[in-house]
């Protein structure tokens, strides 16, 4: 069997994937969660031209826990280091859809959190993490409620659009720009 089952209370990411699976999850992930490569559009993102980028950010990102679902779906919590002048890291919640080939069918993003410190992080993300899985409203935890100290996407502009697997603006997703 390509996945083992997920301990529900736990977040050892060894109960969901080999360190090989991790591996191939994170380096799928990123072609959604990071901005496009240089010259890159949203239709070549996925050209062999562009592997150099997506390999580089892989490598900033790591997969904190995970929780398979009944559907054969995986919640999942990654981090990756942030764009800061001081040491700190942002972090991504959401769920995925996995073939049996170990290729992602479905990804969204739940949430992601401002940039913060090592320590704040940890105990931030997870306990967003176990709401998620808990199938918990994370509306309270969002930037217009807690500041910067939870959830920066969504917010009341922002939001994660399944179909193209990224984040959109309403903002300007409402503009009608011909």
């Amino acid at each position: 069997m390509l996945f083992q089952s997920c301990d529900k209370t736990s977040h050892i990411t060894d109960n969901c994937f080999s360190d090989t699976q991790r591996d191939s999850v994170i380096r799928q992930s990123v072609y959604y969660s990071v901005k496009l490569p240089p010259g890159a559009t949203q239709e070549t993102k996925f050209s062999p031209e562009f592997n150099w980028y997506y390999g580089r950010a892989a490598k900033e990102y790591d997969l904190r826990a995970c929780v398979a679902t009944p559907d054969s779906d995986f919640y999942f919590l990654m981090t990756r280091k942030a764009r800061s002048i001081w040491p700190a890291r942002e972090a991504l919640g959401g769920k995925i859809k996995i073939n049996s080939q170990l290729k992602i069918q479905e990804y969204e993003e739940v949430f992601r959190t401002w940039k913060m410190a090592e320590d704040s992080l940890n105990s931030r993300a997870f306990e967003l993490f176990d709401l998620m899985v808990a199938g918990k409203d994370l509306t309270p935890y969002r930037s217009k409620y807690k500041g910067d100290r939870y959830i920066e996407f969504p917010d009341d502009r922002f939001y994660f659009d399944k179909q193209t697997r990224g984040w959109r603006d309403k903002e300007l997703d409402s503009l009608d720009i011909r």
